[in-house]
Parts: structure tokens; C-alpha cells; sequence
């Protein structure tokens, strides 16, 4: 039967959609491609159930970022006439108009928050976020007397978060210990994870590792959830870890009502620990499930397509897709080589321009890259040109130092053993209190093992304190637990605002320059947020707000620009994103590939979906960049083009060159390639390009590599897959020089190198 065209729900989808939305009960796994519509597919699914008598409060869906999940409630608002919002005082309301609906940590945090009392915690616990879980790493090692230039706290802090990710805790994390150097971090993950319960905090992994203990040591509480959400969606399913596996698979085994949605050739955090296995493997675990598959793309033009499709193909093991599109006409996709990266820059920003001076505007252009390092020339090209840009993974709004002092005080508010936050606010705006004292504050709670709180609380037992050092320290405390009583009473925004009047923020703040009067602005513009919390009740008011703060992620926040400007970003961050016109920069063999996936099978395979990721944000416009040689860190190279261009087709792609001889080797290229019957031989050729990797792209790589380059120190001895064993001879910054026990000598940069200590 025709669906009627005033059908909201089904009259704008296709016939996979609509058989998506029409499945509504057991496991379905909906393979979406990229740009196939699946955020449509799943609101409008959810919307179906509501509308089939389902209540709200029994679905749940879970996405990876909070503006996909604020994005699927406003539609569903928008489907089914909802005025009211969502009830954020409490999990599973049964007078909710809309579904529960956020990221894994933000659910997971919820659940924390009231049912946590189940493990003997306290619900007000805080989320430390990623420079809280630093400090805290430095302190747990100063504690155990390990030297942080042997053994560096963001590389512990790696190999707990794995094992985090991997549901291992630490007594389990002993099975790996096979060598004094992983003992010492297994040792450190125990006394790190007991520091984080003596100051009553999570960090982001332990939020989900905490639900699922919960779920497994309490199952009267995990089949309440059981019974409050029948019916699931996962979207993104692709990049779920084994926690967030477990988590879903407890929730979903009662009534097996389970979609999920995602596309296997977008998989690309395998270095935060996602498991592409659990969607692959979706259908071993529920026979029963139904498979549907998204082809059409809404986005892209089937120039774009074809050249993605193409180089997504040679990866083995994927689901078979075709994508295609309505959309067949548009501008071939441009494969551009520049004589190096100072050109390749002038290149991208005169392209960005050009389409700028056409009506594109610079919101809708996005300049991609493999690392961070490489932002760099981009930024200062922009800047020559007079051009406004933005970069996403720079300083973040939350992460800046006013505003963490802020934070800092709610914190300790909500949760005074919240040691972290204690430790930084005891003298903002300064009180007197230095160094010196908080030196005897801690040893004196070292040796009566009392937390910082009560060592505070407890000022007059601290000998070797003047009186007007306890003086301040008394009046300290008398301000947190004033305004202790204050949130209470009061909803965060009120709450903050006396505190902002009692430590005169703003007269510490604004100190005449344009720096103070940024940073006045900065903290105006955190109160500003916390408006939305006004109609929850104090408690709520208070811990909700801190829960956005902790969990909120910068792409969240990239449609919340208005000035036009053009985004520069790694592909990593670049996920869930689209824009008109893209370019793909820095394609060559050791960047992109990154060196370290040339003799790991699977990490080449995750490198050819990041390409794929990057090449299908773009709708209209993608151009692929590529250098003859390259300079980092003082080293120039001159490394192959990216293996990836070879297998876009010839027919959608379009070749630019600053040096017509190039011009000529590519057709003379293609016409021997046809030639050569042996193309395995070939292949394998150039997997073995550029086997030396000398030159570096940048210590701020996202890659699961990266904390082995800070592990690596002089005398150490290292083995590489080529020149065998040997000994690190000297370190200068990211560039390390290596005697081989063969006699040779050779310098590499630890952000790339495939380096291994012994």
C-alpha cells in the first residue's frame, strides 16, 4: 500500500529506510554508508514506536557525539508536534516526552549518578577530564617514587586507558606484566584508580567501566534498565570498545529489541580502542537479526563516490556496498602535486579563496590532515592572505585557565575530596598559600592518611602553620562550605554567580589589559551556558551542568560558529562532519599512510577508511594534495604519493601539476601498468618504499603509537622491522639517533618511526 505523501514519518525516505523504521521488534543491523541518510533512519524508527504506542521513556539511543543526539531529538520533536523537551532530572521519567538520547559517557554518567550508591560510591562524584587525569597520573608516580623522565604519565595513562577499554581492571591487568616496565604501569593504574576513589571522581572510561560493574554485581538494577529501555539504538557501532560492547549486550539481552547502525569502511579509532569486530561480528551474536543496507547518498556527487569507492575497495573483509547518488554531475575530483609544502599551502588557500569569490562561503571549505604538525603552514598562509580560519583541536573553551579555576570551585562545592580541583583553587585568586604550606598540608596527611579535605578541615592539628597561614586556610574552608550550603538552595547559575562575587573573580581577572578583559569574558560567557540548568532543581542544576562541561567535545561545538572562516582539522576529528568543498593535503607514503602502518596489516587498513572518512565529507568539491618533497622538523624528504592515489579512477579525477614532466610519468605510469601482468609483485613493491622514516610529523599525533615515541629515551635499546636491534645514542626533542648492532646509523622521528623498546 502507497504511503500517503503527508506521512511525515515515511513519505521523505527510501525503501531501505523505510524498511529500517518499519522493523521494529529483535536485532537489526542497518549498514548505513556514508551520507546514506542514517540519522534520518533512526529518528524516524524512534519516532514510529512512539507514534505504535511505544513510551519515550522506554527507548534509548545512544550516539558518539552530543550534537548527533541533540539533533535526533529535535527532529523526532519536530515529527511527532512535541513542544515540551526533555526531562533532564531524571533517567527513565515516565512523564518524558522524548526518549533518553546521548553518548555513551553522558548515559552512563546518568545511570552513575543514581544508582551508584549500589557499589558503596557517592553519586556526586566529579569527571576528571584529560589534564586532571594528567595531574592526578603525576601525582600517583611522585608517590611511588618513579621518575616521570623514565616513564612518561601521559603513556601510563595510554595503557590505562586501553585496558579501561578492554574491561580489564587492574588485578586482571597483571597477565600483561611481562616486563619491569609494564609492572610499573600496571602498579600505577592500581594506586591511580584508588587516588580516583579517595577523591571521589571518574574519568571518562571509568564511566562506562562503572555501569557495566554495576549491571554485573547488581542485577536487580540492571534489569530495572532492562525493563525501562526494550527498545535500543547504537548509532556509529562501528567504533564501540568491548565496555561499550558489554554495556549494550546487558541492556539488550532481556528483550534482544537491539538496532544498531554504522558503516565498517568508517572505522577509525581503533587507537581509542574500537573494536570494528563487534559490527562485523553482529550477526553471530543475534542469528536472528535482520540486515538491511543504506546505498543512496545524499551528500556527495557520484564523482566523489566513485573515487571513495575505489579506494575503500582493496580493504578485505568488508561488507560489499555500492554507493550511489541522484547526483551525477560535478567537478572531477582534483589530484594536485606542488613542489612542497610551502606550496601545497599556497595552493589550498588560493583554491578556498577562488570558490569563495564564487558564493561558497568559507564555513562550508575544510582543509584535512594526518597530523597536527602539519596545521602549521596552513595557519600562517591564512594569516598572509588576510583569511579567517578556525582550528579545530586547539586550545578548547572549557580547557582554558579561568574557566578551569571556575570549574574547579563547582567541583569542590559539589564534591570537597575532589583532591585535583582543591589543589588548584587553594590559592585562586591568591590567599597566601604557597607551596610550601600545601608541602606540610600533604605530608601531614600523608601521615595520619587523611584526604586533603579533612587535613584542611582539621587546620589547627597541622603543626609548623603560623597562625595567619591557618587563618587563611580557616577562611578558605568557611567560603566552600557556605556556598556548599548555598547549592542547596540555589541553581548553578545563582550558585556561580556569588561565587564569582565572594572571590571577586572579576577584579582578580580584569587587570586593565585586553588579556583580563578576554578572560572576564570567558567566565560571562561559562555562566551563560549554565542558563539552561535554571528550571532543575539545585542538586541536579549543579551535577547536569558539570556533566555537559566534562563530556562535551569540540565538534559538538562547530556548527555553534558564526563567523565565516575556513576549519582546518585532522581526518580523525573530521567524523560526522560535511562540507561543500574538502581537501585531502599531504598524501604521500609515510605521512599519509603514517609510517607506522607500513608493516602492520591492520593499521594500513585503518589509514585507507580514513581516506575514505575524509574524501565523503566532501559534497561537491574534494581536491587531494600531495608534495614532491616535504620538510619536518628540519629534515626534507622526497617520499612517493600517497599508494592510496593509485587506485582512484581515472575516469573522475582530474591531474594538476606545478611540473610539467609529471605530467608525462603519470600517462607513461597508467600505459605500463596495463602492461604489467604482475600487479601483486607490484604492490609489494611499494609497501616497501621508503622503508627508512627519518622525518617527522608531529608529537601531537592521534595515534595509538605515539605514546611509545615519549617511552623512548637515550641508551635504551629499540629494535626497527628493517635495520634489526640497536641502541638509542642520543634524543633531541621528537628526532632520536640510533647506532644498530650491523654498524649503521640512523636519525628518526618518534612520532612516525616504527620503533619498538626491548
Amino acid at each position: 500500500m502507497p504511503v500517503p505523501k503527508s506521512d511525515p514519518i515515511f513519505s521523505p525516505l527510501n525503501e531501505p529506510q523505510k524498511k529500517a523504521v518499519e522493523h521494529t521488534n529483535g536485532p537489526l543491523l542497518i549498514l548505513a554508508g556514508a551520507g546514506s541518510g542514517k540519522t534520518r533512519a533512526l529518528t524516524h524508527r524512534i519516532a514510529r514506536l512512539m507514534q505504535d504506542g511505544v513510551k519515550p521513556w522506554q527507548i534509548l539511543g545512544v550516539t558518539f557525539t552530543n550534537k548527533a543526539a541533540n539533533e535526533m531529538k529535535e527532529r523526532i520533536k519536530n515529527l511527532l508536534h512535541i513542544t515540551q523537551g526533555e526531562d533532564l532530572s531524571e533517567v527513565g521519567k515516565k512523564s518524558a516526552k522524548l526518549p533518553v538520547m546521548g553518548t555513551f559517557h553522558s548515559v552512563c554518567a546518568r545511570i552513575l549518578r543514581r544508582d551508584y550508591e549500589h557499589l558503596g560510591r557517592d553519586r556526586n562524584f566529579v569527571i576528571y577530564d584529560q589534564s586532571d587525569q594528567e595531574r592526578m597520573m603525576k601525582e600517583t608516580m611522585r608517590e611511588m617514587g618513579i621518575d616521570v623522565k623514565e616513564l612518561k604519565p601521559r603513556a601510563v595513562l595510554g595503557y590505562v586507558g586501553r585496558f579501561k577499554c578492554e574491561a580489564v581492571y587492574p588485578k586482571e591487568a597483571q597477565r600483561d606484566a611481562t616486563s619491569d616496565r609494564m609492572q610499573k604501569v600496571i602498579d600505577c593504574y592500581a594506586k591511580y584508580q584508588g587516588k580516583l576513589k579517595e577523591a571521589n571522581a571518574l574519568d571518562f572510561d571509568d564511566l562506562i567501566l562503572e555501569a557495566v560493574r554495576l549491571f554485573h554485581e547488581v542485577p536487580e538494577v540492571l534489569d530495572r534498565y532492562q525493563e525501562m529501555w526494550r527498545y535500543l539504538h547504537v548509532d556509529e557501532y562501528q567504533d564501540t570498545n568491548h565496555s561499550q560492547y558489554l554495556f549494550v549486550t546487558l541492556l539488550a539481552k532481556k528483550y534482544r529489541n537491539l538496532c544498531v547502525i554504522g558503516d565498517p569502511d568508517q572505522s577509525i579509532y581503533a587507537f581509542r580502542g574500537a573494536d570494528i569486530r563487534n559490527i562485523l561480528e553482529f550477526e553471530k551474536d543475534y542469528k536472528e537479526a535482520e540486515h538491511i543496507k543504506l546505498e543512496q547518498n545524499y551528500r556527495s556527487t557520484q564523482l566523489i563516490l566513485t573515487a571513495a569507492d575505489g579506494v575503500i575497495e582493496p580493504n578485505p573483509n568488508r561488507p560489499k556496498k555500492k554507493m550511489w547518488t541522484e547526483q551525477k554531475e560535478g567537478p572531477k575530483v582534483t589530484v594536485h602535486e606542488v613542489e612542497d609544502q610551502k606550496a601545497e599551502a599556497m595552493e589550498a588557500i588560493k583554491k578556498a579563496e577562488e570558490l569563495k569569490k564564487e558564493g561558497l562561503s568559507l564555513n562550508d571549505q575544510v582543509i584535512l590532515y594526518r597530523t597536527n604538525a602539519q596545521s602549521r603552514l596552513f595557519e600562517e598562509a591564512c594569516m598572509r592572505a588576510g583569511l579567517p580560519y578556525r582550528i579545530v583541536g586547539g586550545v578548547k573553551f572549557y580547557q582554558r585557565k579561568e574557566v578551569k579555576d571556575v570549574l574547579a570551585y563547582l567541583y569542590v562545592i559539589l564534591n570537597p575530596y575532589d583532591t585535583i580541583s582543591l589543589l588548584r583553587i587553594i590559592n585562586v585568586p591568591s590567599r597566601k598559600i604557597g607551596k610550601t604550606t600545601i608541602a606540610k598540608i600533604q605530608a601531614f596527611g600523608a601521615n595520619e592518611g587523611m584526604p586533603l579535605w579533612d587535613c584542611l578541615s582539621n587546620v589547627e592539628k597541622i603543626p609548623d602553620l603560623n597562625e595567619a597561614t591557618a587563618n587563611r586556610l580557616y577562611k578558605f574552608v568557611e567560603l566552600i562550605e557556605k556556598l556548599k550550603e548555598v547549592s542547596q538552595h540555589e541553581n548553578v547559575s545563582h550558585l556561580t554567580s556569588q561565587l564569582l562575587e565572594a572571590v571577586d573573580m572579576e577584579g582578580w581577572l580584569r587587570d586593565d589589559t585586553e588579556e583580563g578583559e578576554t578572560r572576564w569574558e570567558n567566565v560571562k560567557e561559562l555562566t551563560t551556558v549554565m542558563k539552561k540548568y535554571d528550571t532543575l532543581d539545585p542538586e541536579t542544576s549543579l551535577t547536569s551542568f558539570l556533566e555537559e562541561v566534562a563530556l562535551v567535545s569540540e565538534v559538538d561545538k562547530l556548527n555553534d560558529a558564526t563567523d565565516d572562516a575556513l576549519t582546518l582539522m585532522t581526518l580523525h576529528l573530521c567524523k560526522g562532519l560535511e562540507f561543500e568543498h574538502v581537501m585531502v593535503v599531504g598524501c604521500e607514503e609515510g605521512l599519509f599512510p603514517h609510517a607506522n602502518s607500513s608493516f602492520d596489516r591492520e593499521q594500513l587498513e585503518e589509514e585507507r577508511r580514513l581516506m575514505y572518512v575524509g574524501m565523503t565529507r566532501a559534497k561537491k568539491h574534494l581536491d587531494i594534495m600531495f608534495a614532491r618533497e616535504r620538510m619536518l622538523w628540519g629534515e626534507t624528504q622526497a617520499n612517493a604519493p600517497s599508494r592510496f592515489l593509485d587506485d582512484l579512477p581515472e575516469d573522475v579525477i582530474e591531474r594538476r601539476s606545478d611540473d610539467m614532466l609529471s605530467v608525462f610519468a603519470w600517462v607513461s605510469e597508467k600505459g605500463r601498468q596495463k602492461a604489467v601482468k604482475g600487479e601483486v609483485e607490484e604492490i609489494k613493491n611499494r609497501q616497501h618504499l621508503n622503508v627508512e622514516f627519518n622525518q617527522d610529523v608531529g608529537a601531537d599525533e592521534l595515534d595509538v603509537n605515539q605514546d611509545i615515541g615519549h617511552e623512548l629515551e637515550e641508551d635504551m635499546r629499540i629494535e626497527h622491522p628493517v635495520f634489526g636491534t640497536g641502541i638509542i645514542t642520543k634524543k633531541r626533542g621528537d628526532i632520536v639517533d640510533v647506532r644498530f648492532d650491523n654498524g649503521e646509523r640512523k636519525s628518526f622521528a618518534l612520532s612516525i618511526a616504527p620503533l619498538k623498546p626491548l
